[in-house]
């Protein structure tokens, strides 16, 4: 047990010192890879020059994802390994590109963004919808949660298949030196003594707790915790903009 211990402090630490450059981009740390399309709400977004990042279907048209997440995607729906032209995907473009009017890119506040696809996705077994909260509330420290993702696990590999991991919510207040720009719209979990976070290549991924999608993965670094878009703080903005 304690060489396992050593082992994955030894990753954190690692994982630490090649993150310092790219804060915004996020990997899971520590998770394992999902069931085959257990997850029929995730969405993998991949520009022409290659970078990419997570997001999740909150309407047969509509897909949420990081403001910071900010390129000419493509978006593929129903993936689980997404190096290959699975017969369940479902590939889109984008019509309309909604950034949250007031997206902070120096403390990431507001990340936040909505994606119209080019048409609605065909809703099946492989492809669905996550639940968005129904009214504004803060999730209680301990609340159990999970992330997942394509996005890296070492500096130079990712998983061509869908990676998760589970998480808990921790209280933002107690790292306030860390992560100076902390506010209502954002929330911490993941805890520093535990090695499962989000770390590189998963921004804009769905922080779910109890089958809603109750975070948006924002930023963080290797040792936990990291930050999330608190949803729920951005109904009414959400609301108005899929009317549009």
């Amino acid at each position: 047990m304690k060489m396992w211990r050593l082992r994955q402090v030894l990753l954190l630490l690692l994982s630490f010192s090649l993150a310092q450059t790219d804060p915004l981009r996020s990997q899971i740390v520590g998770g394992h890879e999902a069931k085959p399309h257990s997850r029929p709400y995730m969405a993998y977004l991949r520009s022409p020059r290659g970078s990419y990042c997570g997001g999740f279907l909150v309407a047969p048209q509509w897909v949420m994802t990081a403001a910071h997440c900010n390129g000419n995607y493509r978006v593929t729906l129903g993936a689980h390994k997404i190096s290959v032209k699975e017969p369940s995907q479902q590939v889109f473009s984008v019509e309309a590109n909604y950034p949250h009017p007031e997206f902070d890119k120096n403390t990431t506040s507001n990340d936040i963004r909505l994606l119209k696809l080019n048409s609605k996705a065909t809703l099946n077994e492989y492809v669905q919808i996550l639940r968005l909260p129904k009214f504004n509330h803060n999730l209680s420290d301990g609340t159990p949660c999970s992330v997942a993702g394509w996005g890296r696990i070492y500096k130079d590999w990712a998983p061509k298949t869908l990676y998760e991991t589970n998480i808990a919510i921790s209280g933002c207040s107690q790292y306030g030196k860390s992560y100076p720009d902390l506010n209502d719209g954002k929330v911490c979990a993941g805890r520093p003594d535990s090695p499962e976070t989000v770390f590189k290549g998963d921004s804009g991924g769905p922080l779910v707790c109890d089958g809603v999608a109750q975070g948006i993965v924002s930023y963080g670094y290797p040792c936990p915790p990291a930050v999330y878009t608190r949803v729920a703080r951005y109904l009414p903005w959400i609301k108005k903009t899929m009317k549009l």
